[in-house]
C-alpha cells in the first residue's frame, strides 16, 4: 500500500526543477541549428517561441491552480476529458520525457567524455544517471536541494559567459539580420519552442510541492522567464562572434564561440558550464519520468510495481530505479534526430489535450485561484500554435508517437481483461447448464409411473 509523499519542496526548488527541464541540450546544441535557419534573427525566432511557451504556460498555470495532484497533463485529462483520452495523454507525457532523456543523457555523457577521455560516452552517461538515481532515492527534498544548487551554478556561469563574450561581439556579424526571410525565422521558432519546453516538469510533480495551487503558477512563469533570458543572451553572443552560417554548420556552437575569447582553454571552460546544466537536466528528467509512471500505475494504467514505495520517506523507489534504467538505455542506444522528433510529437500532443481540458473546466465552472488573461483568446491562440508545431515532428516523430500510444492502448486493454478474469474467478463458477434438470424430471416421472 502506498501513501502520498511526506516530503515536499517549495517555490525555489520547484523553479529549479523547471529551469533544469528547460536549460539542457537545447541551449548548447540546438542554438547552432536555429542560427543556421534564421541567422542573427534567431533571437526574434526564440522570442516568438517564448511567446508561444508563455501563452501555453498560462493555460497550465490555471489548470494547476484548480488541482493539486501529480501527473500534469494526465491529471487534467483524467478530470475533464474521456478516460481513453486520459490514457493516451498519460502515456504520451511519460514517453515524451523518456525520449527527451535520450538527448540529455547523450549530451551529459559526451561532455563528460571530453573532460575525462578515459570514460566513453555510454559509460559516462550511465555513471551520471546512476549517481542521480541514487540521489533521488534519498527523497524529493534532497534531490530538490541538489537541483537548486545546480540552478544557481548554471545561472552564474552562463551570465558570466555572456558578460565576458559581450566584449568580443562584432556587430558586423548581425548583417544580414534575416538571411532566409520570415520562413527561416519560423522554422527556427519551432526549434526554439521545443528547446523552451520542460517547465511542465513542475506540474507533473504537483503532489510533492508545497501549496501547489499557488507555488506551481509562480514557479512555471519564473522558470520560463529565467530560461529565456539565458537563451536570448547566449544567442546574441554566439551570432555576434561567429557568422550565422558557421554556427549553422557547428555541432558544438558554444564551444566554438568560447575559443574566440577564452583561447585554448575555452572548450574546457564551456564543458564545465554545459556539464553543470546537463546534470540538472538529468535530475529533472529522472524526477518527472518516475512521477509520471507512478501516477499511471496508481490508476492501474501501468505496471503496479511502479507505484510501490519501500522506504520510510515514501519514495517511489521502483519507479525511480526504472526511470534510471530507461534513461540509461535511451542514452546508450538512442538517436538524437529520432529522439527530438518523437519528443516533439508526444509533447505537443499533451499540450493540445491540456488546452482542451482547460476549455472543458471553464465550461464546468471549476474554481481556479489563477485565471488565464484574455480568455478564450489566449488558449485558442495556444491551441493554434500547438497545431502548427506538431506538424514539425515529421514522419519519424508521428510514427514513433502513434506506435507508443498503440502500446498504451494494448496494455490497458490487456489489463482490463485480466481484471475481469480475476473478478470472475473470485465469484466462482456459474451454475451448470440446464440438462441436469430434465434428467431429474424424467426420473421423477418414472418413479411416479411405478407408484401408480
Amino acid at each position: 500500500m502506498s501513501t502520498k509523499p511526506s516530503q515536499k519542496i517549495g517555490y525555489r526548488e520547484a523553479t529549479a526543477l523547471g529551469v533544469g527541464g528547460i536549460v539542457g541540450a537545447g541551449i548548447f546544441v540546438l542554438s547552432g541549428t536555429a542560427s543556421g535557419l534564421a541567422g542573427p534573427a534567431v533571437v526574434l525566432a526564440f522570442g516568438i517561441a517564448f511567446g508561444a511557451s508563455l501563452i501555453l504556460s498560462l493555460c497550465y498555470a490555471e489548470l494547476s491552480s484548480m488541482h493539486d495532484d501529480s501527473g500534469g497533463p494526465y491529471a487534467y485529462a483524467k478530470r475533464h476529458l474521456p478516460p481513453s483520452v486520459a490514457t493516451v495523454v498519460g502515456w504520451s507525457n511519460w514517453g515524451a520525457w523518456m525520449c527527451a532523456s535520450s538527448y540529455v543523457g547523450i549530451g551529459v555523457g559526451s561532455y563528460l567524455h571530453l573532460l575525462v577521455p578515459a570514460l566513453s560516452q555510454p559509460v559516462a552517461s550511465a555513471l551520471v544517471i546512476a549517481v542521480f538515481t541514487g540521489l533521488n532515492l534519498l527523497g524529493i527534498r534532497f534531490s530538490g536541494t541538489v537541483q537548486f544548487v545546480a540552478l544557481i551554478l548554471t545561472v552564474i556561469v552562463l551570465l558570466s559567459f555572456i558578460a565576458v563574450g559581450a566584449a568580443h561581439v562584432d556587430t558586423a556579424n548581425y548583417t544580414p539580420f534575416m538571411p532566409h526571410g520570415m520562413s527561416g525565422v519560423m522554422q527556427a521558432a519551432l526549434i526554439g519552442f521545443l528547446a523552451l519546453t520542460g517547465w511542465d516538469a513542475i506540474v507533473v510533480s504537483a503532489e510533492e510541492i508545497e501549496r501547489p495551487r499557488r507555488t506551481i503558477p509562480l514557479s512555471v512563469l519564473t522558470s520560463l522567464g529565467i530560461s529565456f533570458i539565458l537563451y536570448a543572451g547566449l544567442l546574441l553572443i554566439e551570432n555576434g562572434i561567429i557568422p550565422w552560417d558557421e554556427l549553422g554548420a557547428s555541432k558544438t556552437p558554444v564551444v566554438d564561440v568560447s575559443r574566440a575569447f577564452f583561447g585554448s582553454q575555452g572548450p574546457f571552460i564551456v564543458n564545465c558550464i554545459v556539464l553543470i546544466a546537463l546534470l540538472a537536466a538529468v535530475n529533472a528528467n529522472l524526477i518527472v519520468i518516475s512521477r509520471a509512471s507512478m501516477v499511471l500505475a496508481r490508476d492501474r494504467l501501468a505496471p503496479a510495481l511502479l507505484n510501490r514505495t519501500v522506504s520510510s520517506k515514501q519514495v517511489p523507489v521502483i519507479a525511480i530505479v526504472c526511470a534510471g534504467l530507461a534513461q540509461t538505455l535511451m542514452s546508450i542506444a538512442g538517436n538524437l534526430r529520432f529522439a527530438v522528433s518523437a519528443t516533439g510529437f508526444l509533447y505537443t500532443l499533451t499540450f493540445i489535450t491540456s488546452i482542451l481540458a482547460l476549455f472543458r473546466a471553464r465550461r464546468r465552472g471549476v474554481l481556479a485561484s489563477f485565471k488565464v488573461p484574455f480568455y478564450p483568446l489566449t488558449p485558442a491562440l495556444a491551441l493554434l500554435l500547438c497545431l502548427v508545431f506538431i506538424t514539425s515532428a515529421g514522419v519519424a516523430g508521428v510514427v514513433t508517437g502513434v506506435g507508443w500510444i498503440a502500446v498504451a492502448l494494448c496494455y490497458t486493454r490487456w489489463r482490463r481483461r485480466r481484471e475481469l478474469d480475476e473478478q470472475m474467478c473470485l465469484l466462482g463458477p456459474e451454475p451448470g447448464p440446464g440438462p441436469a434438470a430434465p434428467t431429474d424430471v424424467l426420473s421423477r416421472s418414472a418413479g411416479e409411473e411405478k407408484s401408480v
